[in-house]
């Protein structure tokens, strides 16, 4: 079934959507879960219970998102989200993203990287996913040991309307894979390991600044596979709590009602 969870049963009551799990998968590959409900003390919290809070960048706005709230990001601004990713050699990255408007420049939704928040270096960038001003998908990934490798744009995103868009790095298949709104949209080979990074740029790439809104990224340190990701869009609040042998013990609580 999946790798990384598997959700057994959905009660819908009323307007509240209950999500029952099994432990089947490996709470240690969750990095992290940024709902983007609160802009306090410049921080973005990991609702994931792992602590890997992220470091708000220049500010952001609060908007109403695709569930709950959502950050408002403006490429004038330089916004972005600061976040601590780990190195692995499978990673999935997601999100719910709608773009406001298209810049003279790209507008970035994900640079992977070692260091330095802005690093506008394009080696720099381990993975990356961002919009052409056209509105064409782009993303690349850089081997280690080998050249970048760039996506097809086989993707469009239009102005003011929510997509949720994933990267999956998988080692094990050999492939990384671009996903909008769960189907896949570009995939190219790879070799099975990455370049290090440490850290991820949410809203901006080298020093292109998203320009709208961005909600409920998840980030794990294992690639998650279509029917993940179909679960995942649908609108998670986890709820983590650590046992006495300091291992994360989680359980999917309720879904956030959808605005």
């Amino acid at each position: 079934m999946t790798r990384v969870m598997r959700l057994m049963t959905a009660l819908v009551v009323g307007a509240t959507i209950t999500v029952a799990a099994s432990a089947a998968y490996d709470p240690n590959a969750v990095v992290a879960i940024y709902l983007f409900d609160s802009v306090d003390d410049g921080i973005a919290i990991d609702s994931s219970g792992n602590g890997n809070d992220a470091a708000i960048l220049n500010g952001v706005g609060l908007a109403n998102g695709k569930f709950g709230s959502a950050f408002d990001f403006s490429a004038a601004a330089a916004h972005a989200v600061f976040a601590p990713l780990p190195y692995s050699d499978s990673v999935t990255i997601a999100m719910w993203a709608q773009p406001r408007a298209f810049t003279s420049n790209n507008i970035g939704l994900a640079h992977v990287l070692t260091g330095t928040q802005d690093n506008a270096d394009v080696n720099s960038k381990t993975i990356g996913v961002w919009l052409e001003n056209t509105g064409l998908l782009w993303g690349r990934i850089i081997p280690s040991g080998a050249a970048n490798v760039n996506f097809p744009k086989n993707g469009t995103l239009a102005l003011g309307t929510w997509y949720h868009v994933a990267m999956v790095v998988d080692a094990a298949a050999g492939a990384a894979i671009e996903y909008v709104d769960g189907v896949e949209v570009g995939r190219v080979d790879y070799p099975g390991a990455l370049n290090n990074f440490d850290h991820v740029n949410i809203g901006r790439q080298g020093t292109e600044s998203w320009d709208g809104l961005i909600d409920e990224v998840f980030l794990v340190s294992a690639a998650l596979s279509s029917d993940d990701l179909a679960n995942v869009m649908l609108g998670l609040s986890l709820s983590t709590s650590v046992d006495a042998t300091g291992k994360l013990a989680s359980s999917w609580g309720s879904l956030k009602q959808d605005r």
